[in-house]
């Protein structure tokens, strides 16, 4: 047998709500990221606009110094009177430092060292021009400093420095201009960002409350309603059945809402069928009752479920038996005798027994089938049962089955209700007119997370108040829910789904036959004698 395929499963609530928060972390920190990126980028821009600031407003008073320099130089050659240098001389002592200033906001800005450097050489040699004019009018020779030549030489060295400082200025306005530009592309990138956050947040939050409304609050108020259903006592209102997009959370949840109702409508049915049988609860009938309950036991890797209802609270002509016959395997018995009630009971008993003596003794299916159709001489012709034998062998991982005129059984390999394999008659029904007849057996693999399901007719053959059987097709759409559901492999579940709907279907009409459904499910193996606990529910009926 291949390995049992993982079903799909969407992912839990917790897991949704962690992704989404891990995922909304994410988003702000990359948003925080962008925001803190784009401000440090606009504040930089800003930085170098107020530098251009001060680098034009040192260019000014440079600029100033210089025709202080000129004019106070100027004056004295015109005068001759010395207090004309007093601004020469003052310009002379601020212009250094003015100078360093305006040659750090420019490398700051990243210009040119030549653009400032050319300002300071053009005024170097116009200085020294002007001190030789001011030596030679200080010793005496004021006519020779005022001359033509000297003039225009100093204009032409006057006009350098101001074609130098303009390069500066042109060039400090361009990079103002660019800063600017910088600025405002920074600033709407900073607006389209939080625009842009604000709106990615406002659709997280009404994709976040579409996804709750969708797969939390709608669901669990259907929910709600339907468990206040059950509470009001509607115990046959139609179920609500989430689909794949509700929450894993809330469909386990309603899972176990509908088995809790599953439950109380299968089990109010069968408690009020039981008190039309207390006058059978004398201490012999009650001794019968006992004596037919199953032998309940266990091989490690199955895990067997069931229930049986008897017929209008009567004792029952069903029974079922798990005979553990090895270490390793465990033999399935499943019996219906026609009618109900102390006859049918009696030789449900008797078959129950020589039934479980010849397969202790060894015997296979078919055999077991064939010893016990001997014994059956004495029983009156009219009176025959139905009985399904099937060995479950965890070694062998094997399902050896024979079938004396039961309904069939299903195999459902690895849970898969499509895959199903009917396990049919191999054989005659079991009564005085078959003494001594023979049964086939069919083999069959049966590996970890196989499915085998087998029923009574008293469940197929329920009928509603317009006589419409139960039949196939009802046990087909309770399989059919509970493989949407994942539950065909939860055996408590199945089987109160199935006996509620058969209550469901036939209701308010009283059961008029015995019902007995059985689901077993192999398991992985837990050790060589582990026996895992049983999950058997029997009826209220026939607990007593």
């Amino acid at each position: 047998m291949g390995t049992r395929p993982r079903p799909h499963r969407r992912p839990s609530l917790t897991r949704r709500v962690l992704g989404t928060g891990a995922v909304l972390v994410v988003l702000v920190l990359l948003a925080g990221a962008l925001l803190g990126g784009t401000g440090w980028q606009l504040r930089q821009a800003q930085r170098a606009q107020d530098t251009v600031d001060h680098a034009l407003r040192a260019d000014t008073e440079l600029l100033r110094g210089f025709v202080d320099e000129e004019t106070g130089l100027r004056g004295y050659l015109l005068t001759g009177d010395g207090r004309f240098l007093d601004p020469y001389r003052d310009a002379q002592s601020e212009l250094p430092a003015t100078t360093t200033a305006l040659r750090t906001h420019v490398r700051d800005l990243g210009g040119p060292p030549s653009l400032v450097g050319g300002v300071a050489d053009a005024h170097r040699r116009w200085s020294t021009h002007a001190q030789r004019l001011i030596a030679l009018a200080g010793s005496g020779q004021l006519e020779a400093a005022r001359t033509w030549a000297a003039t225009e030489r100093g204009r032409e060295l006057f006009e350098e420095i101001r074609e130098r400082n303009t390069a500066v200025v042109d060039w400090l306005e361009a990079a103002d201009r660019r800063e600017q530009r910088a600025v405002q592309v920074q600033q709407r990138r900073l607006f389209a960002l939080l625009g842009t956050s604000l709106a990615a947040l406002l659709a997280v939050v009404v994709a976040g409350c579409l996804v709750v409304s969708r797969t939390l609050t709608h669901p669990l108020g259907r929910l709600a309603r339907a468990a206040r259903a059950v509470a009001d006592g509607d115990l046959s209102a139609p179920a609500w059945r989430p689909g794949p997009r509700v929450a894993p959370e809330v469909r386990s949840l309603a899972a176990d809402v509908q088995a809790m109702r599953d439950r109380l409508t299968a089990d109010l049915h069968t408690t009020r069928e039981a008190l039309g049988a207390l006058e059978q609860s004398g201490p012999a009938i009650g001794a019968l009752r006992a004596a037919l309950q199953p032998f309940d036991e266990h091989v490690d890797g199955l895990r067997v479920s069931a229930r049986l209802d008897p017929a209008e609270g009567l004792l029952a002509g069903d029974w079922y038996d798990t005979v553990r016959v090895g270490d390793d395997r465990l033999v399935l018995v499943l019996g219906d005798v026609a009618g109900h009630g102390p006859v049918s009971a009696v030789l449900a008993l008797r078959l129950k027994h020589s039934l479980a003596t010849a397969l202790r003794g060894g015997a296979s299916p078919a055999r077991a089938l064939e010893q016990v159709s001997r014994q059956l001489a004495d029983v009156p012709p009219d009176l025959f049962a139905t009985v399904l034998l099937a060995t479950l062998d965890t070694a062998a991982a094997t399902l050896t089955c024979a079938n004396a005129g039961h309904p069939a059984a299903l195999l459902l390999p690895q849970g898969r209700r499509r895959d199903a394999v009917e396990l049919g008659a191999t054989g005659p029904l079991l009564s005085p007119v078959t003494s001594g007849w023979s049964w086939q057996e069919d083999v069959h693999p049966f590996a970890d997370g196989d499915v085998l399901l087998a029923c009574t007719d008293g469940i197929l053959e329920a009928r509603d108040g317009r006589g419409r059987e139960f039949g196939a097709d009802g046990l087909a759409q309770v399989l059919g829910g509970a493989e949407r559901s994942g539950d065909l492999g939860e055996g408590a579940r199945l089987v109160d789904a199935v006996a509620a709907a058969v209550v469901r279907h036939s209701a308010p009409l009283p059961r008029r036959d015995d019902q007995t459904f059985v689901h077993v499910l192999a398991t992985a193996r837990t050790g060589p004698t582990g026996r895992p606990p049983a999950a058997r529910h029997a009826s209220a009926a026939l607990d007593g």
